[in-house]
């Protein structure tokens, strides 16, 4: 086999204390040089809120215990102008279907608001809770895809939240674009004026496929890769 052998050095980064513990299902976003985490899984559902200072190596708890989300697992979290929006991941019950399952917190306030102004007639022009969906942002807006809905199982919902307005737009594709379909714990990124989907769990099988959605002509297209292994020395 050609090419040279993969050396890939992860290097640890030592954290002082305090620190958050071990977890897994949560969610991590980079804003204005911090590295912000909320909630997750470790023996519970956690809702604690932490902000790392990349420069100074450090760790700090956030307080929230007041207007905060609560406890969340799968959720996502992005960032835009200095204020985080996290969505869905809420612990599945009737008083929990009965709240917005989106949170918008602005970082130099250090203050939560809870995303429910939306008008009573348009509730159901707005997405319900769900958890391992994805979410990017594209411009002046959020974008988020498929999820775990419940006892409505996966999701193929396609939604756009738009900042600057603060509503929500379902997002519509032509008849004939087929597009990723129902599926969960995917992931998802923006590059250029795309969006790339990949993988993720459709039942309990894993998913190996790739799609882009096409922001400007609001199309869905099934990348077909060639597989090839990449051998390169990192420094």
């Amino acid at each position: 086999m050609k090419g040279k052998a993969a050396r890939c050095d992860w290097k640890s980064a030592a954290q002082r204390k305090p620190s958050p513990c071990d977890r897994y299902k949560h969610a991590c976003v980079i804003c204005r040089g911090f590295v912000y985490l909320y909630g997750g899984r470790n023996t519970t559902s956690l809702r604690d809120f932490w902000r790392y200072n990349i420069a100074r190596n450090e760790w700090e708890m956030l307080d929230c215990s007041g207007d905060g989300p609560g406890e969340l697992e799968e959720h996502s979290m992005v960032a835009y102008k200095g204020t985080l929006y996290i969505f869905g991941g809420m612990v599945d019950s009737a008083f929990t279907q009965a709240k917005t399952p989106l949170w918008m917190y602005d970082t130099d306030s250090a203050r939560w608001t809870e995303g429910r102004d939306v008008p009573a007639e348009m509730e159901s022009l707005a997405p319900t809770n769900r958890k391992g969906h994805s979410a990017v942002v594209y411009h002046a807006s959020m974008y988020i895809y498929g999820g775990y809905v419940g006892i409505r199982g996966i999701s193929q919902e396609f939604w756009t939240f738009h900042f600057d307005t603060r509503t929500w737009l379902y997002v519509s594709t032509p008849p004939h674009n087929t597009g990723p379909g129902p599926r969960h714990g995917h992931s998802a990124v923006v590059y250029h004026t795309a969006m790339y989907l990949f993988g993720g769990l459709v039942g309990l099988s894993e998913q190996k496929d790739l799609w882009k959605w096409d922001f400007g002509n609001s199309s869905w297209y099934n990348i077909r890769t060639r597989y090839r292994i990449l051998f390169t020395k990192l420094y």
